[in-house]
């Protein structure tokens, strides 16, 4: 895995901050132009810098993009880590009712879906994480969301869909169960233009941002009050 310099390690232009800069631009370029067309001279460029300073904090641009995905992992991170706290609490609680299970999933997804609001300053970032779950990054990328994001989110949606479904969590069926209330949202990033298309819509806006919200968030309710059902109709 390539190597990028903590800020700690030297000071060029204020230290910190032209390393931050330097991230955000990353960002950008790489959501335009994908892990592959994008160079390392784009990139200083893109944050009014020069080369050099560039290769000061970055090994090389896979190091680059590591600073990216570990910058949108501390973004997801404030956007989602109350919720997801707040769900593992329900988790760990064996005499929840279920409806504080199922309230407990919402909670999460819906801070998932407020990131499709374009308002949010997430549209630099959205398009680089699709572009990532596209395949154009180096495996490293895929490791360190894997190590650092996704096994939590996963495991404590999952953990409640078992409850739910009164599966055993490493059930098939409760993977399957939760996967598919996940990509219920990743879908709307994945989708993003064909939603767009469908509806009219040039952009989405806090409003419509809710209204997206408030239907997913129906669908989601339904599909687990119906393996509760399930689960006391096998009984």
């Amino acid at each position: 895995m390539a190597r990028y310099k903590p800020t700690h390690e030297g000071g060029y232009q204020r230290g910190a901050q032209t390393r931050t800069r330097l991230v955000e631009a990353a960002v950008r370029v790489f959501g335009e132009k994908g892990y592959d067309a994008a160079s390392t001279r784009d990139i200083a460029s893109a944050a009014g810098l020069n080369a050099p300073a560039l290769q000061y904090y970055f090994e090389n641009k896979e190091g680059v993009y590591l600073a990216c995905v570990e910058h949108i992992i501390e973004r997801l991170w404030e956007q989602l880590g109350s919720a997801t706290a707040a769900a593992e609490g329900v988790l760990a609680d064996p005499g929840a009712a279920d409806a504080r299970r199922v309230d407990a999933v919402l909670g999460i997804l819906s801070r998932m879906i407020a990131l499709i609001d374009d308002g949010s300053g997430a549209k630099p970032w959205r398009e680089f994480m699709s572009r990532q779950q596209a395949g154009q990054c180096p495996a490293s990328a895929h490791a360190l969301m894997n190590e650092r994001f996704k096994p939590r989110i996963a495991g404590v949606i999952r953990g409640l869909v078992a409850h739910l479904s009164g599966y055993p969590v490493d059930d098939e069926r409760t993977i399957l169960h939760a996967f598919g209330v996940f990509t219920q949202v990743a879908a709307l990033r994945v989708q993003r233009q064909s939603l767009l298309d469908s509806l009219g819509w040039d952009a989405i806006g806090p409003v419509r941002m809710e209204k997206v919200r408030d239907v997913v968030l129906a669908q989601v309710r339904f599909a687990l009050e119906g393996l509760v059902r399930l689960r006391a109709g096998a009984r």
